[in-house]
């Protein structure tokens, strides 16, 4: 008889689960996976001057962001941002190679020609030259250890570290006169030192290894896995390879291995790579690229993660600054257009601004979702509407509004959207969403709406 009761509460037990899952599933209560949505910052809308950019560092102080370009320093925030060249400031240098914040909130910079820069807390400048028997003061690579101690990787003279006053440049004997691309340093305070020599360490005693089997082997990228596993990136003339803890790994037809760098996280690694920005994770890679998604730029050269919300920031070689954004999977049926859930027959006014009586765009917010939403969702197909205001011919509004849609669908085929996928309408001014009595109320009804058809 107990046997009996205890086979019946299991059945019992099995058929609520499976109940609930079916149930939720149906009401959209199912957990959902995780996309991305990219929004790009470049010199055509924000305040970025340059869209060549080398490195990324976060301020936590005030997490702002500071931005190493090839037009100067940029010191960022959504809202404002301030640039520092040598127009401007004691920077005597436009090209930004690589910058750090330390744990007092003091900058170091490395440039392409000038050697090193601090920036301290109170905004005051100290400048520090790279010896260098052909006097090229580029710096690669600047990073603080857990001692605050600021370890500086160089185009040709090895590695150094700088004494706490910031007055000299100590060098690492075993390390010079060569080039040093990167440093991180683990919990041990161990520093990481990739080299075109291969990968050293340096402990808190001084005491340099090399690991034999990547002596002579240009290490371009090092980090440390969300396992703790040695992940290591080198490219020997036009091989690229891939290591975890030195076992070399066999590589993705969709990844370059040529890695620019590496940002491991809680729950993936994220790289900045030659095909693209790519995703490792569950042991398998995506790849972003403006070939398959609505990441604008195949040449990622740095990752930055902001340490208060946690999102994934990249620069691009050509193309400015992208932040990703996590987004929930929505429920079938349903897509997102930039951060909106839109379904079949809605009729969604896009963010695109018009001049007056032309079809020229003023406000390009709402293409670039456009283009993003078309890019991931392959098979839909749209209907693009062009409105005007009242004012004028009304022959002449409806011209003026087919021109408006149409200009819309040739952007969309120049970012290789099928023109198949798009179909036009024009309705003049004969469907206004604001009264038309004044200037920005007209400025409203001169838009272009989108409906998903299929």
């Amino acid at each position: 008889m107990n046997t009996y009761i205890f086979t019946l509460s299991i059945f019992l037990k099995i058929v609520l689960l499976l109940f609930l899952y079916f149930t939720s599933t149906l009401f959209g209560f199912a957990q959902t996976t995780p996309t991305w949505h990219f929004d790009t910052y470049n010199d055509n809308n924000s305040s970025i001057p340059h869209n060549f950019i080398n490195d990324l560092a976060f301020d936590k102080t005030d997490n702002s962001l500071w931005i190493a370009t090839g037009g100067g320093l940029v010191h960022w925030s959504e809202k404002d941002s301030i640039i520092y060249t040598p127009k401007n400031s004691d920077l005597k240098d436009y090209g930004i190679k690589c910058i750090t914040v330390g744990k007092d909130g003091d900058k170091y910079i490395g440039t392409y020609g000038a050697g090193i820069y601090k920036i301290d807390i109170k905004g005051q400048t100290s400048h520090l030259h790279v010896p260098s028997k052909s006097n090229k003061n580029t710096v690669l690579s600047i990073k603080e250890d857990q001692h605050k101690t600021i370890w500086v990787g160089t185009e040709e003279e090895g590695l150094f570290r700088i004494d706490s006053k910031f007055q000299t440049l100590i060098s690492v004997e075993k390390i010079a006169f060569t080039r040093v691309f990167e440093i991180i340093v683990d919990k041990n305070n161990t520093k990481w030192i990739a080299t075109e020599r291969g990968l050293y360490t340096l402990d808190n005693n001084n005491r340099l290894k090399i690991y034999p089997s990547l002596k002579d082997q240009p290490i371009n990228s090092i980090a440390f896995s969300p396992k703790n596993q040695l992940l290591i990136s080198s490219t020997l003339e036009s091989t690229a390879q891939f290591f975890v803890a030195e076992k070399k790994q066999n590589p993705s037809k969709d990844v370059h291995y040529q890695f620019r760098t590496m940002l491991p996280t809680n729950e993936n690694l994220w790289v900045a790579s030659l095909s693209g920005l790519s995703l490792f994770e569950n042991d398998k890679w995506t790849v972003f690229n403006p070939q398959n998604s609505a990441f604008p730029s195949t040449m990622v050269s740095t990752l930055a993660q902001n340490p208060k919300d946690n999102t994934i920031w990249a620069g691009t070689y050509g193309q400015g600054l992208v932040k990703l954004s996590q987004l929930q999977k929505l429920p079938k049926g349903e897509f997102r257009l930039g951060t909106t859930s839109i379904k079949k027959g809605d009729v969604v006014r896009l963010h695109i601004g018009f001049e007056r009586a032309t079809a020229i765009f003023n406000d390009t917010t709402g293409i670039s979702e456009l283009v993003e939403f078309m890019t991931e969702n392959k098979t839909i197909r749209i209907e693009l509407s062009g409105h005007t205001d009242t004012a004028g011919d009304a022959t002449l509004n409806y011209k003026l509004s087919q021109e408006r849609a149409d200009a819309v669908k040739l952007y969309l085929m120049r970012k290789n959207i099928e023109a198949n996928r798009i179909e036009t309408k024009a309705y003049g001014g004969t469907k206004p969403i604001s009264n038309n009595k004044n200037e920005l109320s007209r400025q409203k009804n001169r838009r272009v709406e989108m409906r998903i058809i299929e």
